[in-house]
């Protein structure tokens, strides 16, 4: 059986009107946050991010399990990869049935 809503133009403006300013609201800081990021990190912000040791950050590297650049002792981490790592071992939650 369908269901069929009859409403005005002026009402259905206000609806449309609402929930553009939703989506706007949401989209608008996470664009912004997404401006604000850096395209690389650092060992220390890495640490800081995730909350890994120094020890940590290195044996992730020397066993290739994030991707990191390096220009003589400088050595880097792109975002995008870090992000890619964290959400490719996320654990999931089960949910009860």
């Amino acid at each position: 059986m369908n269901n069929v809503v009859v409403t005005t133009p002026e009402k259905l403006a206000e609806i449309v009107s609402l929930a553009v300013s939703n989506a706007i609201a949401i989209a608008i800081p996470q664009a912004v946050q997404k401006a604000k990021e850096k395209p690389y990190l650092t060992t220390d912000e890495l640490m800081e991010l995730t909350g890994w040791s120094r020890r940590t950050c290195q044996y992730m590297r020397d066993s290739r399990k994030i991707e990191f650049t390096q220009h003589g002792r400088r050595i880097m981490y792109p975002r995008e990869g870090i992000d890619k790592f964290l959400e490719d071992h996320r654990i999931k939650v089960k949910k009860d049935v």
